[in-house]
């Protein structure tokens, strides 16, 4: 039976064309032109309905990937199993356009990645209720069947069907329903939070770069703590980073003051600044390196120490390997600087290190918020606390007193 969409019509909502990114608007209408439905969906529809400025524009239409490689020119086919087709603009822009999709028969006869249907089989596939409405460019209506509309209104996250069922399908939804609940701040649906529990240790089945990828989209979207916070308060760190997320869920204290400075973070990616991923996968870890370090040997290599820990601690997401080895550098700057202003001995060297600016950033977040606006945090803070240290003159080589200069050949 099929289900029954809600539908408002263009007088019923405030969803406006001219909202609509304008080459996204093209390729509606090019699509509609041919005799094509084509709707926008997903985030760009719940944004515009929030009133904000959605990041990504992404249609959906009955038309086979072929066709719509037809209709433009300068579309291009990507995926191996399921295919998309990604329109691309000026200045890098692309408008990702799908065929609607159905889920898989229980036999297992289809392949869900192979599986074209029609509208409603496409909303029924998708991950939470939220992310399931269309915009018609044909009509200017909002099409929902799944619910959206409601839990929009009531502020809920709510995942299509059954919670249990859908993470077992795919575990990786507990993270999106975080992350949504985080940058929204919506509660979750009582049924949807329950059945996180007894899936999270579940994450870790799926492929490491998934995880991890899942996770990148965070970093630099200004909703970082908040997205941390509600992974700490599930349970779900540990089955993410491992031995690391279990030493950050068993010490609120370090999450306390880390969770501090994610909001720093934030802060400056929403006034227009980006970091890199080693800066902030080296914030989040420096608690756990410092326990590390703290119970290391003195004179040992610190960053074999570090490494070696980290290739043991069970993360699950696939860090990328010079991002991992930035990192571990990071860190390692960062505790001898801590060392550096609890003895007074400024360590010049590392100023000669690659990391040093990172680290010297990521040490001001750390510990002296107060001078995230000068050019090297770490030097000034230093130089507060230790105001009589100098830098040391380099000495001078010079011939022994008396000796007899070389003659000229």
């Amino acid at each position: 039976m099929k289900p029954e969409a809600v539908v408002l019509v263009r007088e019923q909502h405030k969803l406006s064309r001219r909202a609509i990114d304008d080459d996204a608007l093209k390729v509606l209408y090019r699509l509609h032109n041919h005799g094509f439905k084509a709707y926008l969906v997903g985030g760009a529809v719940r944004d515009l309905l929030l009133g904000r400025r959605p990041k990504d524009f992404d249609v959906v239409t009955d038309a086979r990937p072929g066709e719509i490689k037809k209709l433009f020119k300068n579309a291009f086919l990507i995926g191996r199993r399921f295919r998309l087709a990604h329109i691309r603009f000026r200045g890098g822009k692309i408008i990702e356009v799908a065929t609607f999709r159905r889920e898989a028969d229980e036999d297992g006869s289809d392949d869900i990645h192979n599986t074209f249907g029609t509208a409603v089989e496409d909303a029924f596939r998708r991950d939470i209720t939220i992310n399931a409405l269309f915009y018609d460019i044909a009509t200017f209506s909002i099409i929902d069947y799944v619910g959206g509309l409601h839990d929009l209104s009531q502020g809920v996250v709510r995942v299509i069907g059954d919670p249990s069922t859908r993470f077992r399908e795919d575990p990786i939804r507990i993270l999106r329903v975080l992350r949504h609940a985080a940058r929204l701040n919506f509660s979750i649906q009582d049924a949807t939070a329950q059945a996180v529990y007894p899936a999270k240790e579940m994450i870790a089945t799926c492929s490491g770069a998934r995880i991890y990828e899942e996770f990148s989209k965070d970093m630099n979207s200004g909703y970082l703590m908040p997205v941390v916070a509600l992974m700490d308060l599930y349970g779900v760190l540990p089955h993410i980073f491992g031995a690391i997320g279990t030493f950050m869920a068993h010490n609120p204290g370090s999450m306390v003051n880390i969770m501090d400075c994610l909001a720093l973070i934030d802060r400056c990616v929403l006034e227009g600044r980006a970091f890199r991923p080693e800066n902030i996968l080296a914030l989040l870890f420096f608690p756990w390196a410092e326990n590390i370090l703290h119970v290391a040997p003195e004179r040992g290599d610190r960053g074999k120490i570090i490494h070696d820990a980290f290739m043991v601690s069970g993360v699950q997401a696939t860090i990328p390997k010079t991002v991992r080895t930035n990192c571990i550098q990071i860190l390692i700057i960062i505790a001898a600087m801590q060392t550096a202003m609890r003895t007074g001995r400024f360590p010049w060297s590392l100023k000669k290190r690659a990391f040093y600016k990172d680290s010297a950033w990521m040490f001001a977040l750390l510990f002296n918020r107060d001078l995230l606006q000068e050019e090297d945090p770490f030097t000034v803070a230093f130089s507060q606390k230790h105001p009589q240290t100098t830098r040391p003159k380099r000495r001078r080589r010079c011939s022994a007193r008396g000796a007899k200069k070389r003659p000229s050949p």
